[in-house]
């Protein structure tokens, strides 16, 4: 597998250069290649809404966009805990939605933060979502029927 050799040696040498403390996984998932990060400078990876993370993945992703499998960063199961997060955050608003008859605006998210949010909701029948703004500004909307 010439792909995940280059992925691995690729990230060693983003790792060494930046001088992190942080071991990783690769897995093979049907369709998509999952790297797991561990380490001392985890909090690295996941400050700022895991900005640094995401920013690796997109790179990743963009010079081994012709491996034809996509690459999802993960850090201390940081994206499932967000993804429960999320999930909560768009009950509890859906709940205020309802009381309220009011739309509720979340904070720009990236895409599959907002797709969470969607999904979350996309089987009440009293609620509708619209993601709405532009680039890094993009959120998600809650609106009653």
């Amino acid at each position: 597998m010439k792909n995940l050799e280059n992925l691995e040696a690729f990230l060693k040498f983003i790792v060494e250069a930046a001088q992190w403390r942080l071991a990783w996984e690769i897995k093979r998932e049907e369709e998509m290649v999952k790297i797991d990060f561990t380490g001392e400078d985890a909090p690295i990876l996941l400050a700022h809404n895991a900005e640094a993370m995401r920013a690796l993945e997109y790179l990743l992703n963009r010079i081994h966009e012709k491996g034809g499998s996509k690459i999802v960063l993960d850090c201390n199961d940081y994206r499932g805990m967000r993804e429960q997060e999320l999930r909560l955050m768009a009950q509890m608003a859906a709940e205020r939605v309802k009381s309220l008859r009011q739309p509720h605006k979340f904070s720009p998210m990236a895409p599959d933060e907002r797709r969470i949010i969607h999904l979350a909701i996309a089987d009440d029948p009293g609620l509708r979502t619209e993601s709405e703004g532009f680039g890094d500004n993009r959120k998600v909307v809650i609106y009653p029927k």
